[in-house]
């Protein structure tokens, strides 16, 4: 990567990881509690000093990680990922859900990201590619909730975020970020599996939003030189 970009990177991590941080507590008001769930602590009590922390904290590292392994070209299909996507895996770890609103709100910016990169790149392909991997990778969960529940259906619409994001990379990056995700997903239930002795729902968003960041690492690791 030229130096530009190389400072470039984690720069821009920052300052998206401090506007997110900015915007979260605004963002937990504007979330509903979910329908059927009247026992639900509001979403708004998660604004706390340690919250904002984390969401700065994850986001600056997780936008550090995509934009030192990817050009600049394609930053703009990510930054959905790196920002209200990781505000969604942490209310997921701590409530176990994935607020419809803000889902939506992150495949629209995502969505909007891809066709910037598509115009940078002067590719309709990573658009192509981009739409079909989201379709496919919320069709899979899809049958597999449909067929087991062994999620939730907020992880269904999860799927489909990442599956454009990771698409815009190819299909076959796409699907080494939903391997990735649904191992340390395993992994991750198998531990607290041991420490809970339980099968109790847990959080797997998270686990699915580290799949492609873990497929970025490895494919960078991997490059000769």
């Amino acid at each position: 990567m030229p130096i530009p970009a190389l400072v470039a990177a984690p720069l821009l991590a920052v300052v998206l990881a401090a506007v997110l941080t900015l915007a979260t507590p605004a963002l937990l008001h504007w979330l509903p509690i979910p329908p059927d769930e009247g026992e639900v602590a509001p979403f708004s009590e998660l604004a706390t000093p340690g919250f904002r922390g984390a969401v700065f904290g994850c986001s600056a590292v997780a936008g550090a990680v995509v934009f030192a392994c990817l050009p600049p070209t394609a930053w703009p299909a990510w930054a959905g990922l790196v920002t209200l996507g990781v505000l969604l895996g942490l209310i997921d770890l701590r409530t176990t859900f994935l607020p419809l609103r803000l889902t939506y709100l992150a495949v629209t910016l995502a969505a909007a990201g891809a066709v910037v990169t598509a115009l940078l790149e002067g590719s309709w392909w990573v658009l192509a590619s981009a739409a079909a991997a989201g379709a496919v990778g919320a069709g899979v969960f899809w049958l597999i909730w449909r067929v087991s529940h062994g999620f939730a259906f907020g992880d269904v619409r999860l799927a489909g975020l990442i599956g454009l994001v990771a698409g815009t990379s190819g299909g076959p990056f796409a699907f080494a970020a939903f391997f990735l995700g649904t191992l340390i997903g395993a992994a991750w239930a198998l531990v607290l599996r041991w420490r809970r002795g339980t099968d109790d729902p847990f959080a797997y968003g998270p686990a699915l939003l580290l799949g492609p960041l873990a497929a970025l690492l490895i494919a960078t690791l991997g490059q000769p030189g």
